[in-house]
């Protein structure tokens, strides 16, 4: 499997999962997320990838999660949620390049930014970690407030983890 084939299976685990909750859980502010909601971390997870295919795309070439394009309709609206991932997957289909690019991000509250090199691939394999993540999150979310929406165990871990724990035979 490569990592677009791995990222593809992550964004359709969360197809699945927001077909699996309610429009109220989906929106609801969790004390456990500090106030936010399911779809909030949702849409943050959809906006990375949005951000790194559209730097892919983009002439310049440049990663600025920071100066991503934020839409709250993501968060708000399931229907439209699960149309952005399906979108992301079609466009992972055609992203099969590992082109040089430039990630730019903040280091301080102040606003100092730093540049380094970085491709596409590694972009997209830290979309899949920030995912997972975030999953993890969403994960102890919903088994606090949410405990009858069924999980699989694989929801929130490692591919890394899962591997280790099946060597070790736990």
């Amino acid at each position: 499997m490569d990592l677009q084939q791995a990222s593809k299976r992550m964004l359709r685990q969360l197809i699945y999962f927001i077909d699996q909750i309610e429009l109220e859980q989906f929106s609801a502010h969790l004390s456990i997320l500090s106030g936010n909601t399911i779809g909030k971390h949702l849409r943050h997870i959809i906006e990375f990838y949005q951000h790194l295919l559209m730097s892919y795309t983009d002439e310049q070439i440049v990663v600025d999660y920071d100066a991503r394009q934020r839409n709250h309709q993501t968060e708000t609206d399931k229907e439209y949620a699960k149309s952005q991932l399906e979108i992301l997957i079609n466009h992972l289909e055609k992203a099969n390049t590992n082109r040089e690019m430039l990630l730019c991000f903040c280091l301080t509250e102040q606003g100092e930014r730093q540049h380094i090199s970085t491709t596409f691939y590694r972009e997209l394999a830290y979309n899949l970690e920030h995912t997972v993540h975030h999953l993890a999150i969403l994960k102890m979310a919903v088994i606090t407030h949410f405990p009858e929406i069924p999980l699989s165990y694989s929801f929130g871990v490692a591919y890394a983890t899962m591997q280790n724990q099946n060597t070790q035979g736990t």
